[in-house]
């Protein structure tokens, strides 16, 4: 069996054949599905001025569960590394209300809790899945719980901390 992907001219440049691909079915939501690249079309298509490419991606169905015109959610491999420490993106976005701009305007950094308040730790990011960033290098330390986002209250912002750093696969 066959899946056929559209993916965007701007993440089209990293496919090629032999890519692995991992991909959901509505059917079968908790089940994930493998396959490979086979073929990465040359025709472009656009629909409302977003222009994709056509992904051939072939599937091994034994069990006959996926059937013809099914809608997949998929993910191909274009670069993996591992294991490395990796931290939720909302984090690298997360800046305190209260930072000053210096704060603001600095490379990539990630706040944690240090004794209960926030602080700020410069990293160096590598690949990034759009869910977890590699972190290559800077003062995080593996196990320290890096802030995402601030719970709203009336009278004080409390850090809502999620724990990071755990190996990344792509």
């Amino acid at each position: 069996m066959q899946v056929d992907a559209n993916v965007s001219e701007s993440d089209i440049g990293q496919v090629v054949v032999g890519n692995a691909a991992t991909f959901t079915v509505s059917a079968f939501p908790e089940r994930v599905f493998a396959g490979t690249v086979r073929q990465v079309r040359q025709a472009p298509q656009s629909v409302q001025n977003v222009v994709t490419y056509d992904v051939v991606v072939d599937v091994a169905n034994a069990d006959l569960e996926l059937k013809p015109g099914m809608t997949a959610s998929i993910r191909i491999v274009s670069r993996q590394v591992g294991p490395v420490l990796r931290v939720p993106d909302q984090a690298l976005r997360y800046r305190p209300a209260l930072a000053g701009d210096a704060d603001r305007t600095r490379g990539p950094q990630v706040w944690v809790l240090d004794a209960g308040r926030p602080r700020r730790v410069a990293v160096a990011t590598g690949l990034d899945d759009g869910t977890y960033a590699e972190i290559k290098g800077g003062g995080l330390r593996s196990g320290e719980a890096v802030i995402v986002a601030e719970n709203g209250g009336d009278t004080a912002r409390r850090p809502a901390a999620m724990p990071g750093l755990q190996p990344v696969r792509r």
